[in-house]
């Protein structure tokens, strides 16, 4: 690269004398204005894209510090579950007829085999209902987000 440098400060005087070809002028303009709009984009796009990051962060409760939805559910794997499922089905009636939000709910919600169908035998009450727990409830604090913003 640095002698490219030195060869155009040494035929600096070769490089001035030639005009541009015709319509090149246009061409740089083009290419100036198109950086131009992506500039103008980014700094539209950027302060949208923060806020909505700020807002995620904002809405979701902390993981450390999520609602204790199942409070009211024995400790037991089956009241957990139980639990569970009748606020889902609450969640399903008030969601009523917008099919978005069903949608929405059907995702969050659907399980082809509900994780109190695969934990092991071998684990005993307590801990399986300390999995389900934790499990349900991310899926509730999920649920009540989504009822939330209806």
């Amino acid at each position: 690269m640095k002698r490219l440098d030195d060869y155009i400060r040494a035929n600096a005087a070769a490089f001035d004398t030639e005009t541009p070809q015709e319509g090149a002028e246009e061409r740089f303009l083009k290419k100036w204005e198109a950086g131009r709009r992506r500039v103008r984009i980014f700094r539209a796009v950027l302060p949208a894209a923060a806020a909505a990051a700020l807002a995620a962060v904002l809405l979701l409760p902390p993981a450390d510090r999520s609602t204790d939805w199942l409070r009211t559910a024995d400790n037991t794997p089956q009241s957990i579950y139980c639990n569970y499922m009748a606020q889902v089905a609450k969640a399903w009636e008030e969601a009523g007829p917008d099919e978005m939000l069903s949608a929405q709910l059907r995702s969050l919600t659907d399980e082809s085999i509900p994780l109190i169908d695969l934990l092991p035998e071998e684990l005993d009450d307590a801990s399986q209902a300390e999995i389900l727990r934790k499990h349900y409830n991310t899926l509730l604090d999920g649920v009540h987000q989504l009822m939330k913003t209806r």
